[in-house]
């Protein structure tokens, strides 16, 4: 049953769930661009995904976000690492809520190749800041030269989690964001 489509007509948790049902093993190979992710499935169960340096949960709940590229479903391919342990039911649910977080997050972050920038402030504007550990890492990141991936990664956490604070302190009039 090997077959290959567009995400844009179906998207990657109706494709996992047409899989699943019928309890094939495989791998999806999943491009968007430059960037190509891969999810393993054995007897219709997640038990893998990895997208760029990302394993596990992590790379399942990137890859969904997805709403363009290319799938290959290529079956009997086995996979000897075994990173998720949630059924298929919890991971997709917990995608589709991200999806619909993600959805928020695009209205002031519309492209992840933009590169954020402090926005200076005149005296009259200044004001007192609190940052948590988390936005303070982020920060620190922040040169005028690195897209939301490059710092996503150089804080060691999820593109989600960093756009998710991103929009946080470009909703607080802290940063702005520019095309590369």
């Amino acid at each position: 049953m090997a077959f290959q489509g567009s995400l844009e007509e179906l998207h990657l948790p109706d494709l996992i769930q047409l899989v699943s049902v019928s309890g094939k093993t495989g791998k999806f190979v999943l491009t968007n661009g430059q960037q190509s992710g891969n999810i393993f499935l054995l007897d219709g169960r997640i038990v893998h995904a990895e997208l760029e340096g990302q394993n596990g949960e992590e790379a399942v709940y990137s890859l969904a976000i997805w709403s363009k590229g290319e799938f290959r479903f290529e079956p009997d391919l086995k996979c000897e690492q075994k990173t998720i342990t949630k059924s298929n039911t919890n991971l997709l649910m917990e995608a589709a809520r991200r999806l619909d977080e993600w959805r928020v997050l695009q209205k002031k972050i519309p492209n992840l190749d933009m590169i954020p920038e402090f926005i200076v402030l005149d005296r009259k504007e200044r004001r007192q800041i609190n940052l948590n550990t988390s936005e303070w890492m982020i920060l620190s990141q922040i040169n005028g030269e690195r897209t939301i991936p490059a710092i996503a990664k150089n804080c060691g956490m999820s593109l989600f989690d960093t756009s998710k604070i991103l929009y946080g302190l470009l909703t607080s009039g802290l940063l702005q964001l520019k095309q590369p």
